[in-house]
């Protein structure tokens, strides 16, 4: 065995070895808290993971928007940026492929302006901060918030379903991504579809020229440009990639499973958000995200189903599953922390 097969193999066994430990920290942490409040853990935790993988369907559908969010995330922090506007690069995709898809009907073009319409907010913000210096993190926030309250205006006066005005007009037909058929029951394609961008998304970052200079970029931004590379374009492409797959993820859930915005935009409102912690759940990896993304949903699925069994309150659940989640995540957001540090210090 090659010296560099060896080093590949050994940083895979300890990525293993800090997830089991984290995780065993993680469940052991939320048990004591559920023990101390008077709940059996083990009847929690079974609810938990049994219900939340009992519908492979439903567990996969609520997967695809967290999936595509945490690549949302995870593509520019490989290349250094902070990007949190994944909320508002889901919104933008989701309204802009309803739109298309009820006036054309067509799904292929719904989807591919749900992408480029998140890549070009993502675009936007990363060219403020690369060449106005403008933080992604306070321009994408406030957008965030600017895209949420315009497409609740466009909702209730632009866009409403006049059998139903609390929701917007319905994604026709023909513009509806449908069930592949499996043995016991079908499974919505989104879900496969996402997979698929992951999977793109991995080999571009890891196996192009475009995705070297992005992770050489983040790694050492003064290393990039003593090679000829350019930092500031490097930002702007990760949030281009970043925000076009948030954007794809708000399409496919419009477009494949709930097929309209209601009012209060409860379908979409948080799934940006929450894609923060698939990305570093899965370490900033593709691969690793399709994993963490399931993991993710199934805590959810499970955590409501908490709520209805066992009479828990719904703040118990979320602090247990953020427990969990922190766990799991905390040695890679401190291995970022650290980078971030020095990436810091080479700037002053």
């Amino acid at each position: 065995m090659s010296k560099e097969v060896r080093i590949r193999y050994a940083h895979y066994l300890t990525i293993v070895l800090e997830l089991a430990i984290s995780a065993v920290t993680g469940f052991m942490a939320g048990a004591i808290i559920l023990w101390s409040l008077g709940y059996n853990p083990w009847y929690i935790y079974g609810i938990m993971i049994s219900m939340g993988i009992s519908n492979p369907d439903y567990l996969l559908s609520k997967a695809t928007p967290l999936l595509l969010t945490g690549l949302a995330f995870s593509v520019p922090m490989l290349a250094g940026v902070f990007n949190i506007g994944g909320e508002g690069q889901l919104y933008i995709g989701a309204i802009t492929s309803l739109v298309i898809a009820y006036y054309t009907g067509n799904a292929v073009l719904a989807l591919l302006g749900g992408f480029l319409a998140g890549a070009a907010l993502g675009g936007a913000i990363g060219a403020l901060k690369a060449f106005r210096d403008v933080n992604e993190v306070v321009s994408a926030i406030m957008l965030n918030w600017i895209l949420y309250f315009s497409i609740l205006y466009l909702i209730v006066d632009k866009l409403y379903n006049p059998l139903m005005p609390q929701q917007s007009v319905p994604v026709p037909p023909s513009a509806q991504i449908g069930i592949i058929p499996f043995p016991g029951g079908g499974i919505h394609g989104i879900f496969f579809i996402a997979v698929v961008a992951a999977l793109v998304t991995h080999y571009l970052i890891y196996y192009t020229d475009l995705g070297y200079v992005l992770r050489v970029s983040g790694l050492s931004p003064k290393s990039a440009s003593y090679a000829g590379f350019n930092p500031k374009k490097s930002i702007v492409y990760s949030m281009i990639i970043g925000g076009g797959l948030a954007g794809l993820g708000g399409a496919l859930l419009i477009q494949g499973y709930v097929h309209s915005i209601d009012t209060t935009m409860s379908t979409l409102y948080g799934l940006g958000f929450l894609g923060i912690g698939v990305g570093l759940l899965g370490w900033n990896n593709p691969l690793g995200i399709i994993l963490s993304s399931v993991f993710f949903a199934m805590l959810i699925i499970g955590g409501e189903m908490v709520e209805l069994t066992a009479g828990a309150p719904p703040e118990l659940a979320d602090t247990i599953i953020g427990i969990i989640v922190i766990a799991l995540a905390l040695p890679y957001a401190y291995k970022i922390l650290i980078n971030y540090v020095r990436r810091w210090r080479e700037r002053i």
